[in-house]
């Protein structure tokens, strides 16, 4: 009896085992983990992550080729802050020295990765751990400054126009008096009906004193 309970919990367990082994085989996949992916790590350097996260996706132009494995902040030598992205790519990707890097979003607000679009020099490839410099994207802030810039010159042109206006309504300056003085507008009408009865006029040049 008790040789068949033994016999028993040994199925019991490797059932057991067999299923564990399923469920993690069924997680890596729908997860889309590569155990034995082979690839290597790049370092890419921005002023200013615009909220990248680790485990970010990294696509080389355009195609997923890698994740963000680690960001770090520090503070260069002139003070500003520095933000190294580690980042691994699969070990078929080339990326020449000269690509170039920054953070993408999918949508207006979707989920921030790194975008790198390689160069066009194939003979100096980056190597592990090598470090790329990438574009630092426009903050909001920056684009809600532009904004007021552009929004306060709007409005000083718009016075100005406004001011032009007024005077040309109230008759003042050149303009004004051209469109409310009657006789300045009777005067040049005379003068063009003038030309036009005795055009040699035009062309008329009095002797200069001598």
């Amino acid at each position: 009896m008790a040789q068949n309970t033994k016999s028993l919990e040994f199925k019991v367990g490797i059932f057991v085992f067999v299923g564990l082994v399923i469920l993690c085989w069924f997680i890596f996949r729908i997860g889309d983990v590569k155990l034995t992916a082979s690839g290597y790590h790049l370092r890419v350097k921005f002023g200013f992550a615009n909220g990248i996260k680790i485990g970010a996706p990294v696509r080389v132009a355009g195609v997923d080729k890698g994740e963000v494995k680690e960001i770090k902040l520090t503070h260069s030598t002139d003070g500003k802050p520095a933000v190294f992205i580690r980042i691994w790519v699969d070990g078929d990707t080339q990326i020449p020295f000269n690509s170039r890097a920054w953070v993408n979003t999918l949508g207006l607000l979707g989920e921030k990765y790194l975008e790198i679009i390689p160069g066009e020099d194939y003979n100096k490839l980056l190597v592990a751990d090598s470090l790329l410099v990438g574009e630092d994207p426009t903050s909001v802030q920056e684009v809600t400054d532009l904004a007021k810039d552009i929004a306060l010159q709007a409005k000083g042109t718009l016075n100005a126009l406004d001011s032009v206006l007024t005077d040309m309504h109230e008759g003042r300056g050149t303009i004004g008096k051209l469109f409310t003085d009657d006789r300045l507008y009777t005067d040049i009408e005379e003068m063009f009906a003038d030309l036009k009865k005795h055009p040699w006029k035009l062309l008329y040049r009095p002797k200069e004193a001598q």
